[in-house]
């Protein structure tokens, strides 16, 4: 059995990994909360934990944890890990999470492909049919869209995001909603076209990430909703390095 720990920069996320298969998923949104998904067995039956991180001091944070605590073998995902054929400037560059996508993309899927993760910032990785990155683009995520304006207008609060009925919205809170989501729909649907046009090429279009859920019934770009993709990425590179 391995634990899978996804780092990202609002939250982490956590898989129990048996035989190829997440058996257990949880959230946690610091360390101290940690131990309340772990028990005696589990930790037991544990291989190893491969942490994929974008924040560097919780990567350290969380790697000195599980020292001391579990005393198990801990992977630490990076590019180099992964053998992928990046095809761009900087590679080092690209966020972990990034990395975990594509891998897990390229191993389950048909490419070339289009990933769109949405977490703190949305973005999107392209695969070309030689399994290649090519490059991507990064948006500002629809919570972190959402929490700007609020946080900067006076009289504007906090609301659920939810889609209205409508895009025209009859007072501020369905305004605000329909701006939102059906802004994020027209932006995600707008980018794969561009991307598209841009190779002249079809892709596989595979969302992912905590918004993705709720955004996919929404898109009229056929598409694959895998809401585990970083975790099963983590996964996936340790096993091609084991």
């Amino acid at each position: 059995m391995k634990l899978v720990v996804d780092i990202g920069n609002t939250s982490v996320t956590c898989g129990l990994f048996k035989a190829n298969l997440i058996f257990k998923k949880f959230h946690i949104q610091s360390i101290n909360e940690f131990k309340k998904f772990i028990d005696n067995q589990l930790l037991f039956d544990l291989e190893k934990i491969i942490i994929s991180s974008v924040v560097p001091n919780l990567t350290m944070e969380y790697s000195d944890f599980f020292k001391k605590n579990y005393n198990k073998e801990i992977i630490l995902i990076d590019y180099n890990l992964s053998k992928l054929s990046l095809k761009v400037i900087a590679p080092e560059t690209i966020g972990n999470d990034r990395i975990c996508n594509i891998f897990c993309t390229i191993k389950l899927y048909d490419t070339p492909s289009i990933i769109v993760d949405f977490g703190t910032a949305t973005t999107y990785d392209v695969i070309n049919s030689n399994n290649e990155f090519i490059g991507g683009a990064i948006g500002a995520g629809i919570e972190t869209s959402a929490n700007y304006l609020i946080n900067n207008a006076a009289l504007l609060s906090k609301i659920d995001l939810q889609f209205p009925n409508k895009a025209i919205g009859k007072d501020t809170k369905e305004n605000i909603q329909s701006g939102i989501m059906y802004g994020a729909i027209d932006q995600v649907e707008g980018m794969i076209k561009r991307i598209q046009k841009e190779k002249n090429d079809h892709y596989t279009t595979i969302l992912t990430g905590g918004f993705s859920r709720l955004l996919s019934p929404y898109l009229s770009i056929e598409h694959i909703l895998d809401m585990d993709l970083t975790l099963k990425g983590i996964y996936y590179i340790d096993e091609f390095n084991s």
